[in-house]
């Protein structure tokens, strides 16, 4: 063998070598803990259980460790429809870190028969046993069954803070006399709160205003254009009044200039009393020929005087004078008022009008 080949030969066997002592090292760490994965932290979960998180990773800790990447991972756990984004980092000492952010549930109904999970986002999932720890903290939805209620309605309680969703008990479409898709919304400590599609977001104020009122019976209504929801008897609490409206003398329906029949009105103080003629009934405010009211601007001292003895304005006739002059000139003029409160009786009847 010449000096050639030699020299060829120890540098096969050189390298062959290091070969070797590469695969024995690893083989060596490949055998040992210190190739595998030594911890899964979960962070950002609220309503899931951290091990349902790494469930929906597929990561083990009898993994390679090296071999797990962080894109392919996140993606298997963005999958489940309560997880809206996860972030997957391989930290120091072999730990895998996923840190997600669920979406915001708002409550829970059954669509035919099947219990779903409504979110903010407007998206729906199944409600399945791993959610199932859910249900102490969001409502019961009942109502809002079509596509373009169950939008408004998410739509609404996106600007709500998960905190508020968590006091709430039930979630329920109450049709009120203004709003028939009004939202009646029962909180966990028995209040209630009435709102719109457009004023939900009012209810993140409930807790400040349920402590500041003096009547814990009442309800709370936060109406379209309102910057603060107001305590005022329950719809179910209010005493429901008859509308009565005014008829001609034909007994025809009049009118006002928007078209609506005009409603018969009453005087009232700040209690909402009646006040009464002599006879006990209501003493009406009447209209005009376009069907609006027409208030006496001083009612209540004309009251107080006996000028609506009769149930309408009827003013005393004032003191004669001496002379004939005077008394032919006060039986020949009549004012304004006099000639209102001859006409005041006529339109008396037309008060029975009642529908």
């Amino acid at each position: 063998m010449d000096n050639a080949e030699f020299e060829n030969a120890k540098n096969r066997l050189f390298f062959a070598g290091i070969l070797t002592a590469v695969l024995i090292l690893t083989a060596a760490y490949a055998l040992s803990s210190a190739s595998r994965v030594q911890a899964i932290a979960v962070k950002g979960t609220s309503y899931l259980d951290k091990a349902y998180v790494q469930r929906l990773s597929e990561v083990s800790l009898d993994q390679f460790f090296y071999l797990q990447f962080p894109t392919v991972i996140a993606a298997k756990v963005e999958r489940d429809p309560v997880i809206e984004r996860a972030e997957v980092r391989l930290l120091r000492d072999n730990i895998i870190e996923i840190t997600v952010q669920e979406k915001q549930p708002i409550g829970y109904r059954y669509d035919n028969e099947s219990p779903t999970l409504l979110f903010a986002d407007g998206s729906v999932c199944d409600l399945t046993s791993d959610y199932m720890g859910m249900l102490a903290r969001v409502p019961f939805i009942t109502g809002f069954n079509d596509e373009k209620e169950t939008h408004l309605l998410t739509t609404g309680f996106s600007e709500v803070k998960r905190e508020v969703i968590e006091e709430m008990a039930e979630v329920i479409q109450y049709p009120l006399s203004y709003d028939p898709e009004a939202i009646e919304i029962r909180m966990r400590d028995g209040g209630i709160f009435f709102c719109s599609y457009f004023s939900v977001a009012l209810v993140n104020d409930y807790r400040r205003i349920r402590t500041l009122m003096t009547n814990q019976d009442k309800c709370l209504f936060a109406d379209n254009g309102t910057t603060v929801a107001v305590a005022r008897s329950c719809p179910w609490d209010e005493v429901k009044l008859e509308l009565e409206y005014w008829r001609n003398e034909e007994g025809d329906y009049i009118y006002n200039k928007w078209g609506d029949k005009a409603v018969i009105h009453y005087y009232q103080d700040n209690n909402g009393g009646y006040y009464l003629d002599d006879e006990g009934n209501r003493i009406v405010i009447p209209i005009d020929d376009y069907g609006n009211d027409v208030r006496d601007p001083d009612f209540l001292n004309h009251f107080m005087e006996g000028w609506y003895k009769k149930g309408y304005l009827e003013e005393p006739e004032p003191e004669e004078e001496e002379g004939e002059e005077g008394r032919e000139e006060e039986g020949t003029e009549e004012t304004g008022e006099e000639m209102e409160a001859e006409e005041s009786p006529a339109m008396t009847p037309a008060v029975e009008g009642r529908e």
